[in-house]
């Protein structure tokens, strides 16, 4: 680092107190937080002005939490350090250790997402329904160069956002409120507190992408490609995706419908007349709702279903992400693969119980015999067989469907099918459509039979 540029550092004003107030009111805080905190001078300013903010509110409760990844020989130490400086700000803190054979490759991503697996549980067991995060605004252009290089398009390169939903449920939120303030502010808001941040030395090795990301950052500076610019580019991007994903929510609303079996349908007409973007965007989300996916599928394999039904090549249909794709009477059918749906984990439930099975179906057993442990898997061709030798009238929708309903057995024995009715009197089991990303029969105009 320069002389000029430590001056600069040293002259940067710490995050005031009624700043911080501000700008984490802006997000709507829960009465229950928690601070991701790793003991490092980021983390630290963070819950020095959470705690600050926390102490002055009647009613709000604030924790802290470490993760021991244990990749290191100092890591015990360091989280222990982490609740020590955590005590003398008044903050309950736990220590959570990442247990278990660690990957011999891609590290990163692994501990990436045990940690938040570890967080998750703890703020559901400290009631916490928002969890706070230090990302600040060099931390934005750095994602925003990696993101870049990988050739990510408008989502990617809108980098991160102040906050959005941690659990699938929205149940806990991960906020960033420093998000557009630079560094030296974090640390000028540590050097005032007097405590001694601790220094993660695999910040400098360069084998790790970001920091590649936060050396090449310091020299496009001087091309007027600082981390200013660079997050405010990232902000463009995501003004450029809010309208994108409005358009696609419009054109989903009028022309798309959701059915209660748990497949989807497109009005073919509407979809080709849909500029390419708004087009693949509406395939890529009815995809990830219906094959359950967090993510969307590859650019490259999405787009190339997005041109076989322009061209009207998909023949007998294509999969995709867990899904079946096929053209049935000028519409587009989205169905969950079949053979995805067979190895979805059965659930068992007793009477009274209920569970999500194969990222789609909410079922609940309303009642059952005493003491019967009833297992939902997939119908399958058996299992739907047996209602039509029973004569139960079928609904309309493709058999790729039917088979792919949720089935109920006892003791090895069919027992019914929520969406088709029960072949045992003695139980009473619902189903109901419970997509990811907000999307189900109640949200859309239209339901498909």
């Amino acid at each position: 680092m320069s002389a000029q540029d430590k001056d600069a550092r040293q002259k940067a004003s710490p995050i005031g107190a009624a700043e911080f107030a501000t700008r984490l009111a802006t997000l709507s805080p829960s009465r229950t937080l928690a601070v991701a905190f790793s003991g490092g001078p980021d983390s630290l300013a963070l819950l020095i002005l959470a705690a600050r903010w926390a102490k002055r509110r009647k009613g709000v409760s604030l924790h802290a939490f470490t993760i021991d990844h244990g990749l290191r020989a100092a890591s015990a130490a360091e989280a222990r350090r982490a609740a020590s400086m955590a005590k003398s700000l008044d903050v309950p803190h736990r220590i959570l250790r990442w247990k278990g054979k660690k990957p011999s490759t891609g590290i990163q991503a692994a501990a990436r997402e045990a940690r938040y697996d570890l967080l998750i549980e703890a703020c559901r067991r400290a009631g916490a329904s928002d969890l706070l995060v230090a990302h600040h605004l060099e931390d934005q252009a750095e994602t925003f160069l990696l993101r870049l290089a990988r050739g990510s398009g408008v989502d990617g390169l809108s980098g991160m956002a102040p906050s959005r939903p941690l659990t699938e449920d929205g149940a806990i939120r991960l906020l960033r409120p420093l998000l557009d303030l630079p560094r030296d502010r974090l640390l000028a808001t540590v050097r005032r507190s007097g405590l001694s941040p601790i220094e993660d030395p695999s910040n400098e090795n360069e084998t790790f992408d970001r920091v590649k990301a936060r050396k090449l950052l310091s020299g496009l500076a001087p091309l007027g490609l600082d981390a200013g610019r660079l997050a405010r580019t990232a902000a463009q991007m995501a003004r450029a995706r809010e309208a994108l994903e409005a358009e696609t929510a419009r054109l989903l609303a009028a022309h798309a419908r959701f059915s209660p079996l748990g497949y989807a349908d497109i009005e073919d007409e509407a979809f080709r007349l849909a500029p390419r973007e708004i087009g693949l965007r509406l395939l890529a989300l009815v995809i990830r709702a219906i094959g359950g996916n967090d993510y969307a599928p590859r650019l490259d394999a999405l787009e190339s279903v997005y041109t076989a039904v322009l061209s009207g090549t998909l023949g007998k249909g294509r999969t995709l992400a867990g899904a079946k794709l096929a053209m049935a009477k000028g519409r587009l059918l989205v169905m969950r693969e079949l053979a995805m749906a067979a190895a979805a984990p059965p659930l068992v439930l007793a009477s009274g119980g209920g569970g999500l099975w194969d990222h789609r179906f909410h079922v609940a057993v309303v009642k059952a015999p005493r003491g019967a442990r009833l297992t939902i898997r997939a119908l399958g061709q058996e299992g739907l067989a047996e209602f039509v030798s029973s004569g139960v009238a079928l609904p309309a929708a493709p058999k790729t469907v039917l088979f792919g309903l949720p089935g109920v057995w006892q003791g090895g024995v069919l027992a019914g099918a929520p969406h088709l009715g029960t072949l045992d009197p003695k139980l009473d089991v619902h189903a109901s459509l419970r997509l990811r990303h907000g999307l189900s029969p109640e949200n859309t105009p239209q339901n498909a039979g």
